[in-house]
Formats: C-alpha cells, structure tokens, sequence
C-alpha cells in the first residue's frame, strides 16, 4: 500500500542508481513488447476477418496449437494468434493474442491485447510502483476512476502524457499506467497492466482507458478467459 501523504520520505529512500537504471529498463521492455504485440494482433485480426469475409477459414487457421510457456501448456485457437510464426505446438518464450472481454461500460465487450510470458521476465506492475513509480510522481493528483488514485509521471522522466492509476488502500494493488496519445481514437488500447497469473506465468496486457472503471474486476476477467485455454 502506498502513503501519498509520505511521498517525500519515500524518496529519500530511493533504491541504488544501477536497481532504478534496470527498472527503467524493465519498464521500456514492456512498452516495446506491447506495441510490437498490439501491431502484430492488429494485423493478424484483420487478416483473419478478411479472409473469413470470402471463404472459410483456411486449414491453418482453424486449427489449435498446444503452446507451452513456462510450465502451463495452452491450447490456442491458430486464429487468435496474432503472429504466424506462432501458430504451431511446442515451447514458446511469448505467446500474443488478442480477446473481447465484458470489461467494458455496463458490461460492454472490450478487447484487450494479451502476451503471456514465463514469471520473472517482466516486473508486475504492483512491483513498479513502489520501485520505480513512486520515484516519478508529479505533485499533481487525478481524479476521474472511482477507487483509484491518478499520479501523472513528472515530465523529465521521459514519460510525458504519462499517468499511473492504483488503489492506494491495498497490499498488493491494482496498478495500470495510461498514455495520452495526441489523438485518441475509441477503443484505442493505451493502458498497460502487468499481472501475475495462476499459473506462473505473467501476464501484459493492453487496454482502453474506459476499462479502469472495471478495475476491481480485471484480473479476475483475465483469469476467467485464460482458464479454458489452459491445459
């Protein structure tokens, strides 16, 4: 749980230059890996509608694929597979894919962009606030996400538009970091969220902002699509 009323003690606690420059890092992977997955799910999704639109689905794409990452095997549909290479049976470091979940207003389906990899790859987003975050807070404070508190990244942290949203009341809280792209279209998936799944292994996923309403739900939402594929 985090103290905002505290933030300037924290800081004089901040951890070593080298952990802070590799959590840096961390948090840069993240953001390369999610914008590579959201592409390559966008291209995948649309090659997929297309090709439906004329005939049935090709043979490749119909079947499913037992996907092992970490120590849980998968079985995934080759459709939702956003990158081809993907699409067969074995080992994998990653697998990403795309999913329509009730996360939206009033229930509403909302896709959000998933990659699964093995735990201790990334860095959950809870393990980021305090490490890392905490050290970035602007002074101003948002409001708007009922239950959560809004910290917008101060500006020389290379993270301008940059806001982070969490549960201040919680041990283990719920955390997300939103961008504010110049132009926001609707549906546009421009928020992270960094969670550790049930089946050891870890789970980023990208998300329209209107989702946040849902917070108190999402994890329990992703745990819930991915149990089916699990075997």
């Amino acid at each position: 749980m985090v103290n905002v009323n505290s933030l300037s003690d924290t800081r004089q606690d901040a951890p070593p230059a080298r952990t802070t420059g590799a959590a840096l890092y961390t948090v840069v992977a993240v953001g390369l890996i999610v914008a590579m997955a959201a592409l390559g799910a966008a291209y995948g999704v649309r090659s997929w509608l297309d090709s439906m639109a004329h005939d049935a689905a090709p043979a490749e794409l119909s079947a499913s694929h037992i996907i092992t990452i970490g120590a849980q095997r998968y079985v995934m549909p080759a459709a939702l597979l956003a990158d081809p290479i993907q699409r067969r049976d074995g080992f994998a470091e990653r697998m990403d894919f795309t999913l329509a979940l009730p996360l939206g207003e009033g229930g509403t389906l909302s896709e959000v962009a998933i990659t699964i990899m093995p735990r201790g790859r990334m860095r959950t987003s809870a393990a980021l606030l305090d490490s890392v975050y905490l050290h970035q807070f602007a002074p101003t404070q948002l409001s708007g996400v009922p239950g959560l508190v809004g910290k917008p990244l101060e500006l020389d942290a290379g993270t301008t538009g940059e806001t982070v949203w969490y549960d201040p009341l919680t041990a283990n809280p719920f955390v997300a970091k939103c961008m504010t792209p110049v132009a926001m279209t609707l549906g546009d998936r421009t928020c992270l969220r960094v969670l550790a799944l049930s089946d050891r292994n870890t789970a980023i996923v990208a998300f329209d902002p209107a989702v946040l309403d849902n917070w108190r739900s999402f994890d329990a939402r992703i745990e819930a699509a991915l149990s089916p594929l699990r075997k």
